[in-house]
């Protein structure tokens, strides 16, 4: 059993997640608030 016709997908998914600027917009942001939140405090 192997996953021949699943990999390329999957694999094709998390390159399309990771080249997305709509995933990385909302990544920045956090990581900037939990700076300006660690840097209030």
């Amino acid at each position: 059993m192997s996953n021949g016709p699943r990999a390329p997908r999957s694999r094709s998914w998390v390159s399309l997640v990771l080249r997305d600027v709509h995933f990385w917009i909302p990544v920045a942001v956090l990581i900037g608030g939990l700076f300006v939140l660690a840097w209030i405090t």
